[in-house]
């Protein structure tokens, strides 16, 4: 755990730089959305580096600890031994599956073929309809409408005890699932409610029965593991057009998958404006105690691009997650992340603080943002700082002090973290009073 007494004397020596662990409320909050090949998270120096993080998504199949040196129960107790306060959610896909499938799979394939749990354009029989992820893969109706089997379960209720049964029950150390594709509407036509007719993906009826679904498969596992917390892909809630409906306050967390660094990335098309409105409308629908991981893809060279995205994350109170090149797999540490932030003194701002340039203030920091299409911007701040020390851009994270009044340069597109020379002023706590 952040030891906040010695980041506050390694500011003073303008250090600023403390071992992360932002299990106390504190900025900045790191997560990784960690799925990608090989997945050899029993390697102890993947498990050092994935402790380094507050939140995490793993990948599992049935049999992922076949040849490997350890449990995935192990896995997780170790990162959680090395940080006791880290989230460890394992993935799940359930719209979806591989034709043929991976071996791994051979349960749930012939399940969904023994009940024609498949999604297909007409009535329960035929050829499924392929998933938008894919023609490898075929899509599986995840309505309330799939017929039960002889233990009275349709698919929903099936998969959910499939999943605690294969994952839970031997790691319950786990802090929950996260379920892939919970999208506000699906992405496929087919034959959703099984009345004989193909339904359109852009029917608010349809989108209404998919989103169904994902809540009654979201209060199946709960029910199945209480305590635990579900988080999911939470992408597409927020786009023009959608409705969260349903899904207000059923996750406790998710990954807002590429907020920037796509061509489908809010911020590619719609600005820094759309994402940030994005990202604020998501926050707000989830639950307690919102495990938001704010997903940025780019080169892990481009130091300018990577401040702009970890600082807009910034501005509100997701975890930020950097994936190199579309990688998922690789853990891409910054010099930022060493900084400690601490807890946060303002709220996340919904107006630009100087010349259209935003900023939120933190116990050891203050954050800037200049957004896309701001141009180039030279702004003053009230009090003396300090620029990080790191050794990826140099010239932006010297260590100088910067003193009050003395103009900050900041380029189009661009953030900036900079350490406060003497920390903020809290009050004191009012003195316990014993009752005799």
């Amino acid at each position: 755990m952040r030891q906040i007494y010695i980041a506050l004397m390694c500011i003073a020596a303008g250090l600023g730089l403390s071992a992360h662990a932002a299990t106390d409320g504190s900025f900045p909050r790191l997560g990784a959305y960690d799925i990608g090949g090989p997945q050899n998270y029993d390697n102890s120096t993947v498990q050092k580096n994935l402790a380094k993080l507050d939140v995490v998504v793993l990948n599992v199949w049935p049999g992922w600890s076949n040849g490997r040196s350890m449990s995935m129960q192990q896995v997780v107790n170790n990162i959680k031994t090395m940080n006791p306060g880290e989230r460890v959610f394992l993935y799940l896909d359930i719209n979806e599956l591989q034709s043929p499938a991976s071996s791994a799979w051979n349960a749930v394939q012939d399940k969904l073929n023994q009940m024609n749990w498949w999604l297909y354009p007409s009535g329960s029989g035929g050829t499924p309809v392929k998933s938008s992820y894919g023609s490898n893969y075929n899509e599986i109706n995840t309505t309330v409408f799939t017929p039960k089997d002889s233990d009275g379960l349709n698919f929903l209720d099936w998969y959910a005890k499939f999943a605690v049964t294969q994952f839970y029950t031997p790691s319950p150390s786990i802090d929950g699932f996260y379920t892939d594709n919970v999208f506000a509407k699906p992405r496929v036509n087919g034959d959703w409610n099984l009345d004989g007719t193909s339904d359109s993906q852009s029917s608010s009826t349809v989108a209404s029965w998919y989103r169904d679904g994902y809540v009654a498969f979201i209060n199946a596992l709960r029910a199945q593991m209480p305590g635990k917390l579900q988080t999911g892909n939470v992408a597409d809630w927020a786009l023009s057009g959608s409705t969260i409906g349903q899904y207000d306050q059923q996750l406790n967390g998710g990954v807002l998958e590429g907020m920037i660094g796509y061509s489908w990335a809010p911020e590619t098309w719609g600005g820094w404006a759309e994402m940030m409105r994005e990202y604020r409308v998501i926050m707000a629908a989830l639950a307690s105690p919102k495990l938001a991981i704010f997903h940025q893809n780019g080169s892990s060279t481009d130091y300018q691009g990577f401040r702009y995205g970890f600082t807009s994350c910034l501005m509100d109170d997701a975890y930020y997650y950097f994936s190199n090149n579309n990688s998922y797999s690789q853990l891409v540490w910054f010099d930022e992340f060493d900084a400690n932030l601490g807890q946060a003194v303002s709220a996340p701002p919904t107006s630009a603080w100087s010349k259209g340039v935003y900023r939120r203030d933190f116990d050891n920091a203050i954050v800037l943002v200049n957004p896309k299409g701001n141009g180039a911007q030279s702004v003053v701040l009230e009090q003396d700082v300090q620029r990080l020390s790191g050794t990826q851009a140099p010239g932006v994270n010297s260590g100088a002090v910067v003193p009050a009044g003395t103009a900050i340069q900041l380029a189009d597109r661009d953030g900036i973290v900079l350490l406060r020379t003497s920390a903020v002023a809290r009050p004191a706590a009012p003195p316990t009073v014993s009752v005799q």
